[in-house]
């Protein structure tokens, strides 16, 4: 049986990583939304987005086995949030959020293991290094996409 998995914002790049998965051929990849409608925009209307993107699944003739995509916000986002309005599977919006908030994801961290960096956040109108902190730093956004911008900061 071939299981129907639509892909938010798939292109050419991801189909092409997807065609050489493992069992490929169990799946049928569907393009749910194009990049262009996701991405590379000054704002992105999130709502109509998920309404644009379940008014399509529910559309489609067949059954749908998941949901998935490859990309940070707004895809990382409307995926558990289509999953749930869907009944599929997927993780909770909120633990896809605390992975990719870099300083929750880091409090997350520490609260289960011993082997996690050194972090803490700074105040950029009274910028201190932050206790239990030396330079060499890299100073990141809390949420950004590709870690940019990042910066490394050697002294004050």
């Amino acid at each position: 049986m071939v299981e129907n998995v639509f892909v938010v914002g798939l292109d050419d790049h991801s189909a092409a990583i997807l065609s050489r998965l493992p069992d490929a051929g169990r799946y049928h990849f569907h393009r749910l939304l194009s990049a262009d409608e996701l991405l590379f925009r000054d704002t992105i209307p999130l709502p109509a987005l998920l309404a644009a993107a379940q008014r399509q699944v529910e559309a489609f003739d067949g059954p749908v086995h998941a949901v998935i995509g490859f990309w940070d916000f707004p895809v990382s986002t409307m995926v558990p949030m289509l999953c749930q309005r869907l009944g599929l599977r997927w993780a909770s919006l909120e633990s896809v959020v605390k992975c990719e908030h870099k300083y929750w994801s880091r409090l997350e961290q520490q609260r289960v293991i011993d082997e996690y960096p050194r972090f803490g956040l700074v105040n950029f109108d009274q910028p201190t290094l932050p206790d239990g902190l030396r330079y060499l730093i890299w100073v990141k956004p809390i949420k950004s996409v590709a870690s940019a911008p990042a910066y490394r900061v050697d002294d004050r």
